[in-house]
């Protein structure tokens, strides 16, 4: 009788020893690095002699799976919190976020502001600026002893030509690399 049922443990035994969950806890010891950083894309930026964006949060949601218990955002500590918009129009980027964290998936991002602070160029004044940076659903990977970069590109926009509206802080896009690869870029360029 147990001749007979050697070869259904055998199989039962291979079968828990292959499965995906044993191998996600196992992935999730390892670690890899992931990068973030901010950029400013060149529309009405221009406007500006400074414009100060104090982070609130970096947020990543991790892709639930069977731990779907552990849904919700994993916070990230920006530094530096305060970055001016107006360093990093166009093609450079400032680091705002880089660590090691465990590797697994995620399936999207939000960049909490918490205050934005600009000042003309024109005419030397403060100019208010409404924030309409949202999360953003994004399937990526931080794989062990890998590097995962994230380029949050934001974009000031005037619409002040539609009263009541005025400036607006938002996101225009995103690069996301992977050990050095380009996986994604929204809108493609």
């Amino acid at each position: 009788m147990i001749l007979r049922r050697a070869p259904t443990i055998f199989l039962i035994a291979l079968l828990l020893v292959n499965c995906p969950v044993t191998r996600a806890s196992a992935a999730e010891r390892e670690q890899g690095i992931l990068e973030i950083q901010i950029k400013d894309h060149r529309e009405a930026i221009g406007d500006f002699a400074k414009l100060d964006v104090t982070i609130g949060n970096l947020l990543v949601s991790p892709k639930p799976g069977l731990k779907f218990w552990r849904t919700g955002w994993h916070e990230l500590e920006a530094t530096p919190d305060t970055i001016d918009l107006t360093r990093y129009a166009g093609g450079t980027g400032v680091r705002v976020y880089r660590s090691a964290i465990d590797a697994g998936e995620f399936d999207a991002f939000h960049l909490k502001v918490k205050t934005i602070e600009g000042r003309l160029k024109k005419n030397k004044r403060g100019a208010a600026v409404k924030n309409t940076v949202g999360p953003v659903k994004l399937a990526f990977n931080v794989t062990p002893q890998g590097k995962t970069l994230l380029i949050i590109d934001l974009v000031v926009t005037d619409f002040s030509d539609h009263p009541p509206r005025g400036y607006e802080l938002g996101l225009r896009g995103y690069e996301l690399y992977t050990n050095g690869k380009l996986i994604e870029r929204v809108p493609p360029g």
